[in-house]
């Protein structure tokens, strides 16, 4: 399994999407349109990879506990159980985990990071031998 969200990929992976939300002509981007969007950027960054399966997890539509993060991973790796590659694209981790507050704060990243690497260890734990899967945090 690897990490695909390195920092730069991450900050092209936000531009672009803000530009798609940018030019969509509505205050907030429709749930059809967010995922054709997402649909465009995977193409974009695996060109080479025409059908790679991939599954888009938007938390911001989810309560962040770890019974409904761990459920969420597990149903991405099962849809994908048939194919040796998969994406596993993660949005609106840091937005859920603010909630409300105006502020980042050193809590909130301590919790981010440790849902990121929990995330990471199910998708890991729950692969089948030899596939290919990787997660894009943005």
């Amino acid at each position: 399994m690897g990490s695909v969200s390195s920092p730069e990929e991450t900050m092209q992976l936000q531009r672009t999407l803000s530009f798609m939300r940018e030019n969509d002509g509505k205050d907030r981007m429709s749930i059809q349109s967010f995922e054709h969007c997402i649909e465009q950027v995977v193409r974009f960054h695996f060109p080479n990879k025409r059908n790679l399966r991939h599954v888009h997890w938007n938390a911001r539509h989810h309560l962040i506990n770890p019974l409904w993060v761990h459920a969420s991973v597990l149903d991405f790796v099962s849809s994908i159980q048939e194919s040796m590659t998969g994406l596993l694209l993660v949005s609106g981790l840091r937005e859920s985990l603010k909630g409300g507050r105006k502020r980042w704060t050193s809590k909130c990243e301590q919790k981010y990071l440790e849902l990121r690497q929990f995330i990471e260890a199910l998708v890991v734990r729950n692969a089948r031998k030899n596939q290919d899967l990787s997660v894009l945090f943005f």
